[in-house]
């Protein structure tokens, strides 16, 4: 379904850890936008406060929170932005990206024009990015595949938005009920697809904006990764494509989709010159079967509020 009447503001949510420095210049290209009906809520997992960060929020006029968390988990972040957010349309952007100064309002003006209740915005990766043929959002069910491609100018419908630059009209995000924080295991992979995949079950459509467009700058510190503990690695990977397969794609694509997935365990036994990872995969592909038979988990957060204004 699609959704034309006018939408009131957007809320820019940024989740971010251990990521202080690249976090000041995500913010300084944030608060310089055209657009003015915007805020600008920050959710940092960090195991400090970020003061400079505090610091820039509080020189804005842009109307800005900053929360140092209590949990940690990049869908448990989304879904504590969601849960303070006021404004229409939440838009999700990574802490390590830059942007020009229409990013704000060209995801504003993309939900006017074509009424798409998910927006997905264009990338540019800092470290490249291969091309396909492949429409940009596009996702492969055979494989359980979800195609980027997200540096083409080709706009159109799509499947899925990127994790690091979507928004959402806040009304349908609860209505499916956020973000499934079960994808929170290992380095919180598909939880961006899974989540659209459940979108366009429940009826609303998705649209590849190019011009709603920043450049992602793959910072090597912090995020969510885990870096080259490759069974933990994973286990989180098959836990989530598990969630991914069993709960959203029929069983005629279960063979081929599980099948991609062992292959990856493969791949990284090899790399990890041990069978472990490939036994962790199977172990994760199992545990997500089991919870892709229960609806999404949305829980109670909580964090301190840092007072800007």
């Amino acid at each position: 379904m699609t959704e034309t009447k006018n939408v009131n503001g957007v809320s820019v949510i940024i989740p971010t850890i251990n990521r202080a420095e690249v976090l000041l210049d995500t913010i300084k290209d944030i608060l310089k936008q055209d657009f003015t009906d915007f805020e600008v809520i920050v959710v940092d997992q960090s195991d400090d406060i970020n003061n400079e960060a505090v610091e820039l929020l509080k020189k804005s006029s842009v109307p800005c929170r900053y929360f140092k968390a209590h949990f940690k988990g990049l869908p448990q972040a989304r879904n504590f932005g969601l849960q303070k957010a006021s404004n229409d349309i939440i838009l999700y952007i990574d802490d390590d990206i830059r942007c020009s100064t229409d990013l704000v309002e060209n995801h504003y003006k993309a939900h006017l024009n074509t009424g798409a209740t998910l927006i997905a915005g264009g990338i540019t990766e800092k470290n490249g990015e291969v091309l396909t043929s492949a429409l940009p959002g596009s996702f492969n069910k055979w494989t359980a595949t979800a195609i980027r491609n997200y540096s083409s100018k080709k706009e159109g419908w799509c499947c899925h938005a990127p994790g690091g630059n979507f928004s959402i009209k806040r009304k349908a995000f609860i209505d499916v009920g956020g973000v499934d924080e079960n994808l929170s295991v290992g380095a919180a992979l598909y939880e961006e697809s899974e989540l659209a995949l459940r979108l366009e079950k429940a009826g609303y459509q998705a649209w590849f904006e190019p011009n709603a467009h920043l450049i992602h700058l793959a910072a090597p510190m912090g995020g969510c990764r885990v870096l080259k503990d490759w069974p933990k690695y994973m286990y989180g990977l098959g836990h989530n494509r598990g969630i991914l397969v069993f709960r959203h794609l029929a069983p005629i694509y279960w063979p081929t989709s599980l099948a991609r997935t062992l292959l990856l365990g493969i791949s990284y036994s090899r790399l990890d010159k041990s069978i472990n990872p490939f036994i962790s995969v199977i172990k994760g592909v199992n545990a997500g079967r089991k919870v892709a038979k229960k609806p999404p988990l949305n829980t109670t957060l909580s964090a301190e509020e840092v007072l800007i204004h």
